[in-house]
């Protein structure tokens, strides 16, 4: 049986930052009515994408995915 290599787009192992070293407002990053903050990183390396300002956020979905980051949390997504 032939060995199947381990292929990666990103080389990388490490990112910039070893962990969130700010804080930003949910209200202002994803136009949600909410007053909560969440872990980020204050420098992107190449894994991130370009900003749209023009997507919008489903309220519900991201208010799960934000509160699994921000309280270590498990979150299942689903039907979307």
């Amino acid at each position: 049986m032939s060995d199947i290599p381990n292929i990666q787009p990103d080389s990388r192992d490490n990112t910039i930052l070893a962990a969130p070293d700010i804080e930003l407002d949910v209200r202002e990053c994803f136009g949600i009515d909410i007053d909560m903050k969440v872990p980020a990183f204050s420098v992107a390396d190449e894994r991130v994408p370009d900003r749209d300002d023009t997507y919008v956020f489903d309220p519900d979905t991201t208010l799960a995915i934000l509160a699994g980051f921000a309280f270590n949390r498990r979150v299942m997504v689903q039907g979307y």
